[in-house]
């Protein structure tokens, strides 16, 4: 059973007060049974799809898997940056020989991931409405195809998320039980993390701001926060020292012979640049890109494909020394030279990467919810960004008309960081990447959508708390426990 958590003071506070030996009452041991039941319910409709969905592979997956599947992992799996991606995917799938088994994993990560979440909303909304809701509305989005047909595919997608997932959970958990364990094991995973993709860096930079502000204002918690930021810390400087090799070892392995950060420039000149006039126009004059006669014969082919742009680029030698300065920022400044034509050319992509309804290249998912189950989480890409602003602006009016602002107001900070950091991190990987907006904004799709659920589950528990102390001010007996968010 999940025990109620202590009672934690405001973040504020220098030190949380002592809590007595947990009483179980029968209310208690019915919402656990609940949740218990919710959990079962998930995890045998999540079986349910293991078994129906195939594994699926993509032109990518071989950089995590090999070009063949021999016995030997290690031409995909390096701690040093001699492979071609991070080792956080390849050192999972070097574990079994099979891509079902692969996907078996996957699916196991996604599982733990999703619970974790669901037991850490648990424990920290007050209102039995609301812990039931919150369950139900997260296992609801788990079961969606945007979000595990990615378990099934063989990429770093599935890890990147879920893992995500499985480090807010654990560390919610900690955060109200205090538990070392659930620490610990936030550690482990958040280090794990890192390794999965490198546009992730912004999300452990805000679980790691997260336990840096928990150590300096609880002192209960302050042993194990530290501990916590020492263990990130050892993984980000590790990924810092492995960039630059598995960058240029990824060379051996991309189609048109580039390091990845070159390869990347390149798919945004073939799919964005040198189809747009305007851009390629700012491009050329503002931003100093010189002109290569090679490339534009290619781009303006109906046949081009990235090999053929590749041996073009490797033509114009100017190019690839204005690239080597500016491939990192040139998306940047294009915003600040034409702002006007960036907005307009964003506001589609945004819509493609926030939809997560593209999914016909990345896997075969089966069905499951009902067809309006899904398109509840994930309309149409027209209506995507009207809702998320409605959404977010309901939720602000409701976090102040009920209270939450004062008595859920980590939940609030917790759904405001998750929505807005997915905004910023969409807008940063569009800057810099081109094509694949379905597939790169998944993670950012999947946590906005958590975010925007933690903001009204906020506001609602505030507003059945604020209802039931109403209802109980008149009656006799002990009046209810502070709030919690101070949680």
């Amino acid at each position: 059973m999940v025990a109620e958590p202590p009672v934690v003071t405001e973040p504020g506070a220098r030190e949380s007060p002592s809590v007595g030996p947990r009483t179980w009452s029968p209310v208690a041991r019915r919402l656990d049974l609940v949740l218990v039941g919710l959990i079962v319910a998930y995890v045998v409709a999540r079986s349910s799809l293991a078994l129906r969905v195939e594994p699926f592979r993509t032109f990518d997956s071989r950089s995590y898997l090999g070009l063949t599947d021999g016995p030997d992992p290690t031409a995909t799996l390096s701690f040093t940056g001699q492979a071609p991606r991070l080792w956080g995917a390849p050192l999972l799938y070097s574990l079994v020989g099979a891509d079902e088994g692969r996907a078996l994993l996957q699916a196991l990560v996604g599982v733990l991931g999703w619970t974790a979440l669901v037991v850490a909303l648990w424990i920290t909304l007050r209102s039995p409405v609301a812990r039931v809701l919150a369950a139900v509305a997260l296992f609801g989005l788990a079961l969606t195809p945007p979000a595990y047909v990615w378990d099934h595919t063989m990429i770093s997608e599935s890890l990147s998320i879920n893992l995500g997932l499985l480090t807010v959970g654990l560390g919610g958990i900690w955060w109200r039980t205090r538990s070392r364990v659930a620490a610990a094991a936030m550690a482990a995973t958040a280090f794990w993390w890192i390794f999965t993709r490198q546009d992730m860096l912004l999300f452990v930079g805000l679980v790691l701001i997260a336990v840096v502000v928990l150590a300096w204002r609880s002192r209960p918690h302050r042993h194990a926060a530290v501990a916590v930021v020492l263990v990130l810390g050892v993984g980000l400087a590790w990924t810092a020292a492995i960039a630059g090799p598995t960058d240029r070892t990824f060379a051996r392995w991309s189609a048109s012979g580039h390091s990845q950060t070159e390869e990347t420039f390149l798919y945004r000149l073939m799919i964005d640049v040198m189809d747009d006039r305007r851009m390629r126009e700012v491009y050329h004059e503002e931003l100093g890109m010189p002109v290569c006669r090679p490339l534009e014969k290619v781009t303006n082919s109906t046949s081009w494909n990235v090999r053929r742009v590749g041996h073009a680029y490797r033509a114009c030698p100017d190019l690839r020394a204005w690239a080597d300065e500016n491939k990192m920022t040139v998306g940047y400044r294009y915003a600040v030279a034409d702002p006007r034509h960036f907005a307009r050319t964003m506001e589609e992509k945004f819509t493609v990467a926030l939809g997560g309804r593209s999914l016909g290249t990345y896997g075969r998912p089966a069905a499951l919810l009902p067809a309006g189950v899904q398109a509840a989480y994930f309309p149409p890409e027209r209506l995507v960004l009207p809702l998320v602003a409605a959404t977010a602006l309901l939720a602000a009016l409701a976090g102040w008309a009920t209270g939450a602002v004062r008595r859920r107001r980590v939940l609030l900070v917790a759904g405001a960081v998750a929505v807005v950091g997915s905004l910023v991190s969409t807008l940063a990987g569009l800057m810099l990447s081109a094509g694949e907006f379905a597939r790169f904004g998944i993670q950012e799709s999947l946590y906005l959508r958590i975010g925007l659920l933690v903001l009204l589950l906020a506001a609602l528990d505030a507003a059945l708390e604020r209802r039931a102390r109403a209802g109980q001010g008149d009656a006799p007996g002990p009046r209810p426990s502070p709030p919690i968010d101070g949680d």
